[in-house]
C-alpha cells in the first residue's frame, strides 16, 4: 500500500448495536473496539467480559485489560491511552481515528485534548454494510419475527377466552381483562422464549388509545372496540422482531370494517411494489394516494391532533428496532437494495374513535421481497 493514502482507522466505545455488529457478540459494558487502516481489529474488554468472548468475538487480537496495562507499561488505564497504545502497534499510525456519530461527546473531548487525530463519520451508518443483511442476519430476523408471532397469539388468545360483560367489559378468568395483563402476559411468554428486551412495549391500545400510534395502552379492554396489538421483542441473537396486529372482540360497525380493510389494501400494495430499484419514497407516496381515494385522508383537526396516515409506510429493523442509516419507505428518498430489511406498516388513526394497523417485517430479494412475518391478518374479529 506503499504511495497510497490509508483510509482512517475506526473506534468505537460502547456496548450496543454497532459493538454487536464489529464483534458478532453482545456484552454488558462498554468497550473498546479499533480497527487499523489496514484492517486489522482489536478489542479490549474488562475482565469480566474476557472470558465470554474469547474464542467467540470476531476480532483478530482480544485484549483483556491485564494484557492492556502491560502494553502501556505503567501509563493509566484510559481511552487516550488505549487508543494512542493500539495506533502505536501499526509501523505508520493512522492520520484520522474515525468515531460513529453517536460517540460519547466526553469521551471525544478527552481524545481530542490527548492530541488524537479524532473525526466523526459523516454517515448516519458507521457500517454501511449493516443497510444490507447478510444470509446469517435474515436467519436470525427470521427466528425473531418467529418469537415475536407467539408472542402476539398468547395476546389473541387472551381475547379469545375473555367473555363480554353486559357493560362491554371484557373478562378474563372473571376479572376485567386489561392492557397491562396483557401486555404482562406477553412478556412474559417472550421471556420464556428468549427475549432479552421488550422496547418497552408492546402495544395494546383499545379503542380512542389506538388513535395515538406509540400510545401503550392502559385500563380495562372493551368489546366491539379497535385493539392496536404492536409487539417489539428482541431476541437473544441480539435482533429485533416487529408486527403489528388490529383486532377486535365482538361485533365490528360498518366504519371499522372500511377502515380496515383499507388498511390491509394499503399493506398488500405496498408490498406488491417492493423490488430492488424501486424508490421507497414512492411506495409511500402510492399509499398515501391509496387511502386518500379510498376516503381516508389526513389531516389535522381542531384540538391539533393529526388523523389519518400520518407516519411512514416502514423502517428498517435489524440490530435496532429502528435500524439507523436508508429511511427505507417514507417521505424521504431511498433506493431499495436487496438485503434490505424493511417494516411495512400503514395504519390510520381517529381521535376519540381509534385506528388500525397492520404491520410486517419483509427483506427485499433480487426479484421482490420475502416476508420473514408468518402470523394471520385477516382474521380480524374475534368472537
Amino acid at each position: 500500500m506503499s504511495g497510497k493514502t490509508l483510509p482512517p482507522a475506526k473506534l468505537l466505545y460502547e456496548n450496543a448495536a454497532n459493538w454487536h455488529y464489529a464483534v458478532g457478540e453482545a456484552i454488558s459494558d462498554p468497550a473498546l473496539w479499533y480497527q487499523s487502516p489496514k484492517g486489522v481489529t482489536h478489542a479490549v474488554v474488562n475482565e469480566l467480559e474476557y472470558g465470554h468472548l474469547e474464542g467467540l468475538a470476531q476480532v483478530d487480537q482480544l485484549h483483556g485489560f491485564n494484557a492492556a496495562r502491560q502494553g502501556l507499561k505503567g501509563a493509566p488505564l484510559t481511552l487516550p491511552n488505549l487508543v494512542k497504545w493500539l495506533m502505536s502497534l501499526e509501523k505508520k499510525p493512522p492520520h484520522t481515528v474515525e468515531v460513529p456519530r453517536n460517540f460519547p461527546s466526553g469521551l471525544y473531548q478527552q481524545l481530542h485534548a490527548a492530541k488524537v487525530p479524532v473525526r466523526v463519520a459523516e454517515a448516519d451508518l458507521f457500517f454501511p454494510s449493516r443497510a444490507l443483511k447478510t444470509v446469517a442476519e435474515l436467519k436470525k430476523l427470521r427466528a425473531a419475527q418467529a418469537l415475536n408471532a407467539q408472542v402476539i397469539r398468547r395476546a389473541l388468545q387472551l381475547l379469545q377466552e375473555a367473555e363480554i360483560a353486559r357493560d362491554g367489559r371484557l373478562l378474563w378468568h372473571g376479572k376485567p381483562l386489561t392492557s397491562e395483563i396483557v401486555r404482562g402476559q406477553m412478556n412474559a411468554l417472550a421471556a420464556q422464549l428468549g427475549a432479552t428486551e421488550f422496547g418497552g412495549g408492546p402495544i395494546v391500545a383499545g379503542g380512542a388509545q389506538g388513535a395515538t400510534p406509540h400510545d401503550r395502552g392502559h385500563g380495562v379492554l372493551k368489546a366491539n372496540q379497535l385493539i392496536v396489538i404492536d409487539s417489539f421483542p428482541r431476541h437473544a441473537n441480539g435482533y429485533w422482531g416487529d408486527c403489528t396486529r388490529t383486532v377486535l372482540k365482538g361485533q365490528p360497525t360498518a366504519w371499522q370494517q372500511e377502515l380496515y380493510l383499507a388498511v390491509l389494501e394499503a399493506q398488500t400494495l405496498a408490498l406488491k411494489l417492493l423490488r430492488p430499484g424501486v424508490d421507497g419514497q414512492d411506495v409511500h407516496a402510492a399509499v398515501q394516494t391509496f387511502l386518500t381515494k379510498a376516503g381516508f385522508p389526513t389531516g389535522v383537526n381542531d384540538q391539533g391532533r393529526p388523523y389519518g396516515f400520518f407516519h411512514g409506510t416502514g423502517h428498517g429493523v435489524g440490530l435496532e428496532l429502528h435500524d439507523p442509516g436508508p429511511r427505507t419507505l417514507s417521505s424521504v428518498s431511498c433506493k431499495l437494495q436487496a438485503g434490505m430489511v424493511t417494516s411495512v406498516e400503514p395504519g390510520l388513526y381517529y381521535p376519540g374513535k381509534g385506528g388500525v394497523r397492520i404491520e410486517d417485517v419483509v427483506a427485499i430479494t433480487p426479484d421482490g421481497y420475502q416476508n420473514l412475518t408468518k402470523l394471520e391478518k385477516k382474521r380480524w374479529v374475534i368472537d
